[in-house]
């Protein structure tokens, strides 16, 4: 990175507070619009001139010669003796802008101002001040490299806690099946948990496997469960985080400095961590040095990828040639140059696929068109322009995030350092800038290379439109992987140039490095709030009411809550294995008729003495997140449901209910009539 002064510092932080202020106006006003406030009669007209003021003045003063009074001010503050008044001084400022940041989000903002950018605001004043701080403590250290220690610092602390958030002794589901999860995770332990063999879970089958490792121990509480998928959370990206700094071959505050910010980046998406399995045993086991054991390592990863994801089928491969390009010249190889590739890609496949099928002969499912129900499901491409699901959208919040690191490969491969050009390039028609470029990196690398990338966007958007989907950036993960191991290669000068001098590529501005630590911040700020609570007297009080109205005998299916069936919060009861809600939902969404109309013969029939599921409704939303899936969701499951069966219990604490049957005679409405 280049060498940054104090005023170029000063500049971009003053930039950097000047958009942040302006989109902190547009969310506020978005926010008095949603509370239906008149803005100009109210307190909130005031918050919106403080962003408003600090944008002119933020705008003015970085063109102002004031800023170099400012600088030397701050250069000759800063260089100062130490002594104890000062390092209590430093020690406070660090400490007050940390504190303030949680005070202002807990306790002015709270739910009243939940969105990113206003706690984003207040984070850049304080982020000075601790910058500040930094700085007096050690001289030693640039004004740059404090504020980017400041800033990871805290983007490890925000998402760290956020990740244990999820860490609850609240019997019910936080979210939407989440608590499920750790049913799908004790099927792979069905006969010791429910005296039964059950069929294995067809969805993400990988990530349900690490997250029934605590069901090798007996016993063991839902809160101990949630503690484990949080450390999987924090374990396996830190560990891909480790992985793509030493691959980076740097050494020192360096390595420290790309494993957090790829921590950071990988969560933007976020990247589950049952793919970072995947990402660590390519970064760690493929060398150009070790070919057969590259071939084992991408093999491993992609039996992995077989029962995982269907679109990371091919992404271990990808990887690995990734990084075979990065570092091996094509000099005068020829063809031959792509033959590892294209045995890397085709084992990869191969073993990907054969894991898959593998898996689907052992898992016990009968219905095997429910592991290809993303291909029958529709696509919603409104979802990559903003929208009510996800308002960011999918094109524009992964340009927001890539934007930075396009900008950083495009400084850093701009000036090549190579003084000659090869003799077959001389006196072909190729712009100045196109035959520097050569000099260092074939076009035909550059091409595969950013040909990978291309192909893993445009697969993560489609993806992203799946209904089910594109509520956040996580279908756009390969991309993102990929993304962060073509900037580290090139950041750290681990590309392998056509000459035999070593490349010292481009340097990368302040501006870009900045953009590249804060736009991570963003998406982790979010993750500050109260620690989630229940009220325990309650929920026991409604495992009491569901446990005496599942007296009556004959079957129960539970839709939603099976945990409590598989930690014991509920006695007496055998499992129904049919017919858990994500399974619905799926089957709903990707519209699969055998299944459905089997759910609709066995509601019919009232095989079922009592349903356990979230209060039902005929009606379909009309706006607002996900409104294509409930309307598959009340279509195909909660209005035949209602038809066939009534509620009678209601909990307190939560919104579910207990279904008993209907009357037989009535007649329902085939869902899939037009």
């Amino acid at each position: 990175m280049e060498a940054v002064s104090t005023k170029r510092f000063l500049q971009i932080w003053l930039w950097a507070l000047v958009v942040v202020s302006l989109l902190a106006i547009l969310q506020t006003l978005q926010r008095t619009n949603e509370l239906e406030i008149a803005l100009l009669h109210s307190k909130w007209i005031g918050l919106v001139g403080i962003f408003a003021v600090t944008a002119v003045i933020g705008t003015w003063l970085s063109f102002s010669s004031i800023l170099d009074r400012i600088t030397e001010w701050a250069d000759k503050f800063s260089a100062q003796p130490s002594s104890f008044l000062r390092i209590t001084f430093s020690t406070l400022l660090i400490i007050l802008g940390f504190v303030s940041v949680w005070l202002m989000r807990l306790y002015v903002f709270d739910s009243t101002l939940p969105q990113v950018m206003p706690i984003f605001w207040v984070f850049l004043w304080a982020s000075l001040l601790q910058t500040l701080g930094l700085k007096l403590l050690r001289g030693s250290l640039s004004w740059d490299a404090a504020f980017a220690v400041v800033l990871l610092a805290q983007g490890l602390i925000y998402q760290t806690y956020g990740i244990f958030a999820a860490t609850s002794a609240d019997p019910f589901s936080m979210g939407y099946s989440e608590a499920g999860r750790h049913y799908y995770a004790s099927l792979f332990f069905a006969e010791k948990l429910y005296g039964m063999k059950l069929p294995l879970p067809f969805l993400h089958p990988s990530r349900y496997l690490l997250l029934s490792i605590p069901f090798l121990v007996d016993g063991l509480p839902l809160w101990f469960h949630r503690f484990w998928q949080a450390l999987l959370w924090f374990g396996l990206t830190l560990g891909a985080s480790v992985s793509l700094a030493r691959f980076s071959r740097s050494n020192g505050w360096m390595k420290v400095f790309i494993t957090a910010w790829a921590f950071l980046f990988f969560l933007q998406g976020a990247v589950y961590y049952h793919l970072q399995v995947m990402v660590i045993l390519i970064l760690v086991g493929v060398s150009l040095k070790k070919p057969g054991r590259s071939l084992i390592f991408i093999i491993l990863a992609s039996v992995w990828a077989g029962i995982s994801r269907v679109n990371w089928f091919p992404v271990p491969a990808m990887l690995a040639v990734a990084i075979y390009i990065l570092e091996t010249p094509i000099s005068e190889k020829g063809w031959k140059y792509w033959l590892t590739p294209f045995i890397w890609g085709v084992s990869g496949l191969v073993a990907a696929f054969v894991s898959q099928f593998a898996y689907i002969q052992i898992s016990g499912n009968a219905d095997v068109a429910a592991f290809g129900s993303s291909f029958t499901s529709d696509l919603i491409w409104s979802r990559l322009l903003p929208n009510e699901t996800f308002p960011m959208g999918i094109l524009p919040g992964i340009l927001l995030v890539s934007a930075p690191a396009f900008a950083a490969l495009y400084q850093m491969l701009r000036i090549p350092s190579s003084p000659t050009l090869p003799p077959k390039w001389e006196g072909s028609p190729l712009s100045r800038w196109e035959r520097a470029r050569v000099r260092a990196l074939h076009p035909l690398r550059l091409l595969v290379l950013l040909g990978m990338l291309a192909v893993l966007f445009v697969g993560g958007a489609v993806v992203s439109t799946k209904i089910g989907g594109g509520g956040d950036l996580h279908n756009m993960d390969a991309y993102l992987v990929m993304l962060a191991v073509l900037v580290t290669a090139f950041w750290s000068n681990q590309v392998a140039a056509e000459s035999e001098a070593k490349p010292m590529f481009g340097r990368v501005g302040w501006g870009v490095v900045a953009a590249v630590l804060l736009i991570p911040l963003g998406f982790a700020i979010r993750h500050i709030g109260f620690y989630p609570h229940f009220d325990d007297a309650a929920a026991e009080k409604d495992i009491r009411t569901l446990q005496e109205s599942l007296q009556n005998g004959g079957e129960i299916l539970f839709i939603t809550e099976r945990q409590l069936l598989t930690f014991d919060y509920i006695n007496g009861v055998t499992l129904v294995p049919e017919y858990e809600q994500s399974e619905l939902m799926e089957m709903a969404m990707s519209r699969n008729r055998p299944y459905l109309e089997q759910y609709y013969a066995d509601l019919h029939d009232r095989r079922f003495a009592l349903v356990i599921a979230e209060d039902q409704k005929f009606t379909q939303q009309k706006q607002g997140a996900f409104v294509e899936e409930n309307v598959a969701w009340v279509r195909y499951v909660g209005a035949p449901l209602l038809c066939n069966y009534k509620p009678v219990v209601t909990l307190t604490s939560n919104n579910i209910q207990v279904f008993e049957p209907r009357p037989k005679q009535v007649e329902c409405k085939d869902p899939f009539a037009e």
